[in-house]
């Protein structure tokens, strides 16, 4: 375990950075510069710059936690990025990581493009939540950009650098905030009528004991992801 909080991180050139940008596709950028980018092996590049002087990042950089997630995922098999590389650029406190990315899509993706491939699949989906919780698993950034719908009809995640994982289940007030989270993008989530939220809950249940006990804090949840935006 000490290998993975402590894994050593190369020094990633401002000449290598300018030539991963010349040679692969800037996906995604800031005013302070390129963010992601896919490499021309399709491997992605994807960077994180400490926005304050003083910030626990510098501490413990993004890139890490990123780094480290992504492997304790795959160690509880849960299905998400593979890492490749963990970098330090020369500026203080920016970090990066090279990783190989997941095949599919995002449930924005099909939520926008292509929503009857998703209702089917609800109950799968309330599976693979309720198994990430039983497995401790506390993703602060669920939502519908972070969860992918891969090619064999199974859901894994990405971005996974702001995370907790938990040597035990969640306990009932973890699971519900976790649900209030995903539907944080309210008018996104109202396009997923009840009917789909229904067998999102059926599937959970079916797989968590632990949603037996929570009783209906747990699933009142419901209400939110698909009721009026306030």
């Amino acid at each position: 375990m000490l290998s993975l909080l402590y894994t050593p991180s190369q020094l990633l050139t401002d000449d290598e950075l300018q030539q991963a940008c010349r040679d692969g596709v800037v996906i995604e950028q800031d005013p302070r510069g390129p963010k992601v980018i896919q490499l021309a092996n399709g491997d992605f590049l994807k960077i994180f710059r400490a926005r304050r002087l003083l910030s626990g990042a510098r501490l413990y950089s993004h890139a890490r936690r990123f780094y480290r997630n992504a492997q304790r995922l795959q160690r509880l098999q849960v299905p998400t990025v593979t890492m490749k590389s963990l970098y330090h650029l020369p500026q203080a406190g920016h970090t990066a990581v090279i990783y190989q990315p997941l095949a599919g899509q995002t449930l924005r993706q099909l939520i926008a493009s292509d929503l009857p491939r998703l209702y089917p699949l609800a109950s799968k989906l309330g599976n693979f939540l309720a198994t990430l919780h039983d497995k401790g698993v506390h993703f602060h950034s669920l939502h519908s950009g972070n969860v992918l719908l891969m090619p064999n009809d199974e859901f894994g995640l990405i971005d996974v650098s702001d995370m907790t994982i938990y040597p035990w289940p969640l306990m009932c007030a973890t699971r519900i905030r976790s649900f209030v989270r995903l539907g944080k993008y309210h008018a996104e989530m109202t396009v997923l009528d009840a009917t789909f939220w229904q067998a999102v809950m059926h599937g959970y249940q079916q797989v968590s004991a632990k949603a037996r006990h929570c009783g209906p804090r747990i699933f009142s949840t419901i209400d939110y992801l698909h009721g009026p935006s306030a």
